[in-house]
């Protein structure tokens, strides 16, 4: 009897123990919230990146240029890629290159898609719905201001390179649907359970062949 009752004591004691350090490690697999986060704005930076990203698919109109003086801070922090044709209700977006999905943030509305948003602009610190992407050494690629609806990865996805992984939208600190495009350098980890932040530095994706 005894030696039943100290297995119990040994088997509750190991479950109380795997259940405490799942408290302190939780796994999440996207940050859902409508709250208005905020980030510090990223320097620009350089790095030999190893990474083919030439022929990038995209459907866009115009485009915003990524800008700021190297070792400043950015004053535009990616390449925005335009798409407002009205016919075209679904813009899908494609990987830049293989990789893992580290970050998700969801649930970031938006009041039109064709015009200013006007509502939670400084959802996911004005990313809005967004993906971050691991793809090795440190080089991060991240996709903002996708569609509430139109987040289609999570955090531990892998993904290809041209593979879609969710709609343009117009969620966050936007100005009509489009999609925005950084490529960064982060030395620390992402923490899925946490709200957005920014990368050690980000690079002009122009000067990768975008």
């Amino acid at each position: 009897m005894n030696n039943r009752f100290n297995l119990f004591l040994i088997f509750f004691s190991t479950l109380l123990s795997s259940c405490s350090q799942e408290k302190e490690n939780p796994v999440c697999l996207e940050y859902e919230s409508q709250e208005e986060e905020f980030a510090n704005v990223q320097i620009v930076g350089e790095k030999d990146i190893n990474l083919d990203f030439s022929s990038f698919i995209a459907t866009y109109q115009t485009r915003g240029e990524f800008s700021g003086p190297l070792g400043d801070l950015a004053e535009h922090e990616g390449l925005d890629l335009f798409n407002i044709d009205k016919d075209l209700s679904d813009i899908p977006i494609h990987t830049i290159a293989e990789g893992v999905v580290v970050y998700a943030r969801t649930g970031c509305p938006s009041s039109t898609q064709f015009s200013d948003n006007k509502i939670l602009r400084e959802c996911g610190a004005g990313w809005g719905n967004h993906l971050v992407i691991d793809h090795g050494n440190n080089i991060y690629s991240r996709y903002g201001h996708m569609r509430f609806d139109g987040v289609y990865k999570s955090v531990g996805d892998k993904v290809n390179k041209d593979e879609i992984i969710g709609l343009m939208g117009n969620s966050g600190r936007s100005e009509g649907r489009h999609l925005h495009l950084e490529i960064g350098y982060y030395s620390g980890d992402f923490d899925s359970c946490e709200p957005s932040k920014s990368f050690d530095f980000v690079v002009n994706p122009a000067a990768y062949g975008f």
